[in-house]
């Protein structure tokens, strides 16, 4: 079960009332080399999960279902740092956006530089608007929408650090006879699924079709990863940009390098009902270890040959 899945919980006495189903997603996978790591030491990864609904209504939670066993220590919010460093919000957004932040409030106004209101982003109390449940064999993040909030255009963002993610991207393993390939180069395949039927329990369906399935306005999903690591394939074309180091360190914190970094970006606009990334990935991959025991297979295969060959010219001279 490889598969996140995201859906509203709605209020039982206004059951009769047309749901709101309609979510804008926006996922940042980050991979990265942490500062203090062995050069080789496999890569920090983390996920990054925006939801923006534009009309709550009758809707009294935000559900994402994780296929691992999670506490509130493997969940951060990030709405308040686009409180604390502004130049974020464009950042993210790809926009040229401004904020409005007053203190002690839970909302930041996020505003087009004419000033004109677009939506607010929430800053969450994880001990107080987001529970965690173990269900399903997984874990749902419960996310409780604010009743001043229900009829306004509103966002969420959260940074969720697991074994799920580590396990999104995975190395595949060359047969034997690739050995000097898998000695020097190391191929990566990531596989990213969001509310894939046929990868979810029927459990947690059903519990979704009660509630009514989400349709998704738009989804975006980055991958960031070190410019040095060879894109080699994925389900479609991504686009793709440097990403600025003053402006993104900040916000992914100072206990990974940043030198140079490319986010590669998947976008679905047209209205879906699962989402999904895959893509492999090539990178050089080998230490003064792993060079010898390919130099030492080289040296064991030319001895091997050279005795094959003279045996098997002694064998035809006779």
């Amino acid at each position: 079960m490889n598969c996140i899945c995201i859906w509203l919980t709605h209020a039982r006495c206004e059951l009769n009332i047309p749901k709101s189903k309609e979510l804008e997603c926006h996922f940042n996978l980050w991979m990265l080399k942490g500062i203090s790591h062995p050069r080789h030491a496999k890569l920090d990864c983390f996920l990054d999960i925006g939801v923006m609904l534009s009309y709550a209504g009758e809707s009294t939670h935000i559900n994402i279902f994780i296929p691992d066993r999670l506490d509130k220590s493997n969940v951060q919010d990030l709405g308040r740092v686009f409180k604390d460093k502004t130049e974020l919000v464009s950042a993210v957004f790809n926009e040229d956006y401004g904020i409005l932040a007053r203190a002690k409030e839970k909302t930041v106004e996020v505003k087009k530089a004419d000033t004109t209101p677009l939506f607010d982003i929430y800053m969450l109390d994880l001990e107080n608007d987001v529970s965690i449940e173990s269900q399903f064999g997984g874990s749902i993040i419960r996310i409780q929408i604010p009743e001043h909030l229900k009829n306004k255009k509103h966002y969420y963002r959260i940074r969720l650090k697991c074994a799920f993610v580590d396990q999104t991207g995975y190395i595949y393993t060359p047969p034997a006879n690739s050995i000097l390939e898998g000695a020097f180069f190391q191929t990566e395949l990531i596989d990213f699924r969001v509310n894939e039927k046929r990868n979810l329990p029927g459990s947690l369906l059903e519990t979704v079709r009660q509630n009514g399935d989400v349709h998704f306005t738009k989804t975006h999903f980055f991958l960031m990863r070190e410019a040095s690591d060879d894109y080699v394939f994925s389900h479609k074309p991504p686009g793709g940009r440097q990403l600025e180091k003053d402006i993104w360190k900040a916000y992914v914190g100072e206990d990974y390098f940043f030198e140079q970094i490319t986010a590669y970006h998947w976008k679905e606009a047209a209205p879906h009902d699962s989402f999904n990334v895959f893509v492999k990935f090539r990178s050089f991959h080998s230490g003064l270890r792993t060079i010898l025991i390919a130099i030492g297979a080289i040296v064991i295969l030319g001895i091997i040959s050279g005795f094959l060959g003279n045996l098997l010219y002694s064998l035809i001279h006779r």
